[in-house]
Formats: structure tokens, C-alpha cells, sequence
């Protein structure tokens, strides 16, 4: 039975907690945070609300490696939107945002025959146009990505889309990546000035306030406070994220330890051991092998062949 007990804790949580995170931007009870975080973040503030979407894909075959996104939502209008928190650096991440987006323009087609049917009843007669609604892939990354030459040092919010080499001529503006980077943004209270620093500010310090600052005052994040607030946390609440909070601290006392060491080849070993090592910690805790994968940096293979 859920304790309904509230925790005496003070302060707020760690929005990147990786509990915290999926409850605050992945939950039907937060759905109004989500929907003004996409609004700042996007910049196009046309989204009045969001249906949730299932979040473990498979892929064509058995035998073909799922892909399972940590939060995925559709607007009234049918654009799709795969939101992803990556605290560890991790090989191949780019292409990874790229394999993601394949999922949700797969199952625009399925979905779109799924309509026919319910509408016609004879899929014989079933054809797309191939009209995609447009997919946007955000992740919030707790490292810096690298840029090409001239890069702005401070500059947090990358954005791509499939443009001609030398024109620059948008193929067209279905397919979007953007990359929000924590470790770049540098900005103090007194320096906010956008809605989307804002919310970097908070994904960045949100655990390091003791109250909410005046710069934050307004409808906007007043249920952001709300439930971020740990005094307002059940027990099991409160538990669940300490657990995901110290898999966080683990892994980053690894790294703080290998690079103590002064080589980068026991950098390298002591990261991977210790990932490792948390791993079957979360395996044995239940936790889904692509979840795991996400937060250590790890291959999900490498994962399952723990189990």
C-alpha cells in the first residue's frame, strides 16, 4: 500500500535525478510543466497540450535492438517530440538522436493506416502520402558536446535540421535536434533574461536553493516549485529519489577518483568499472536495460549481458 506519510526534508530536488526528471516532465500530474517547458525551449509557444506517448519501441525483428525514450509526446496538432535526459557522455550520441527519430516516422505510416481502417474498414485501399508531421528530438546533457570551429564557449542551445551543403536550403523542417548543454551554461540569477535560461538556470541549480528567488516569480513555475519541493514528497517519493540520487553521486565520485589518478587510461578503466558496478546495482533493483544504458553511458549490450 502507498504511504501516504510527507517527508520533513528541506529544500528542492535534483531535476535531473533521473526519477525526478521522468515525474516533472513525464507524468500526466505535471503535464502543465512539460507543456511550458516545450513552449520556452522551442520557442514557438503554440503547444496547449500534450498526449503521452509509449515510450520502449521494438525494433522490425526480434532480433533487432529496441529503442526505449525517456519521455515521448504528441500535441493536438501531431507533432512528436522524444525529450532525453543524458547526464554521462556517451559514444555515438548524436547518431543515437538520429535512430530515435526513426521510431516515430515508422509509426506515422503505421498510424495513419491504423486511421484507414478504423474509418474504411478494408486496408486493400490504404495509401500514404508520406505528409510526416514534424519530430523533435530535446535532450538536456550534463556535458559539453563538441561544435565546430568559432563556437560560442556559452552557448547552450544547439538546434539542427537537414539543410543543402552550400545553399543552406532547408530539405524541410520535419526533423529537428536540439541539444540543451548544462555544462555551458554559466549564467548567475541576476543574468537571466530569456524564459529558456530560466529553465537551464533551474535544471542546473534547482537542488541548490533554499527558497524560491524573486526572478522566478509567476504562474509559470509555480507548479514547478510545488513539486519540486521535497518537504512536499511522501516517504516513497522521497525514497525512490534518493535511490536514483545516490546511482548519480556513485558515478560521479568514479570519475572524480580516476581523474585524481592523473591518467586518462585509468580515467577510462575506473569510469567503466564503476559504471559497471552501478549497473548491476539497477538491474537488480528492476530497472529497464535501456534506462540503465542512459544513465551509466553504457552499451546497452554490455547491460544485458550483466543480467
Amino acid at each position: 500500500m502507498e504511504t501516504q506519510e510527507v517527508t520533513q526534508h528541506g529544500g528542492y530536488a535534483n531535476l535531473t535525478n533521473d526519477y525526478m526528471f521522468k515525474r516533472i516532465f513525464g507524468s500526466e500530474e505535471c503535464k502543465d510543466i512539460l507543456i511550458s517547458f516545450l513552449n520556452r525551449i522551442v520557442g514557438n509557444g503554440k503547444i496547449a497540450d500534450v498526449t503521452f506517448q509509449n515510450t520502449e519501441h521494438l525494433g522490425p525483428t526480434a532480433y533487432e535492438r529496441k529503442a526505449v525514450f525517456d519521455i515521448a509526446v504528441r500535441t493536438l496538432s501531431g507533432e512528436e517530440y522524444i525529450i532525453e535526459m543524458q547526464l554521462a557522455q556517451q559514444a555515438h550520441f548524436r547518431d543515437r538522436a538520429l535512430f530515435y527519430t526513426s521510431y516515430p516516422v515508422i509509426n506515422q505510416a503505421v498510424l495513419a493506416k491504423e486511421r484507414h481502417i478504423e474509418k474504411n474498414g478494408d486496408p486493400s485501399c490504404f495509401r500514404w502520402n508520406f505528409n510526416l508531421k514534424p519530430i523533435r528530438f530535446i535532450a538536456v546533457v550534463n556535458f559539453r558536446m563538441e561544435h565546430g570551429a568559432g563556437w560560442d564557449a556559452e552557448r547552450y542551445h544547439s538546434s539542427y535540421r537537414l539543410r543543402e551543403d552550400d545553399t543552406g536550403e532547408l530539405l524541410h523542417d520535419k526533423l529537428q535536434f536540439i541539444f540543451l548543454e548544462l555544462e555551458r551554461f554559466t549564467k548567475k540569477e541576476c543574468e537571466l533574461e530569456s524564459g529558456s535560461d530560466k529553465w537551464m538556470y533551474l535544471l542546473k541549480n534547482m537542488s541548490r536553493l533554499k527558497s524560491r528567488p524573486v526572478v522566478f516569480d509567476g504562474k509559470e513555475f509555480d507548479r514547478l516549485f510545488e513539486m519540486a519541493e521535497l518537504c512536499n514528497f511522501t516517504a516513497e517519493q522521497y525514497i525512490n529519489y534518493q535511490e536514483s540520487q545516490k546511482m548519480i553521486y556513485d558515478y560521479e565520485n568514479t570519475i572524480d577518483f580516476a581523474r585524481q589518478q592523473g591518467h586518462e587510461q585509468g580515467l577510462a578503466e575506473g569510469r567503466e568499472d564503476k559504471a559497471l558496478e552501478v549497473a548491476k546495482k539497477m538491474l537488480e533493483a528492476g530497472m529497464p536495460s535501456a534506462q540503465i544504458a542512459s544513465i551509466t553511458g553504457l552499451d546497452e549490450e554490455q547491460v544485458r549481458q550483466l543480467s
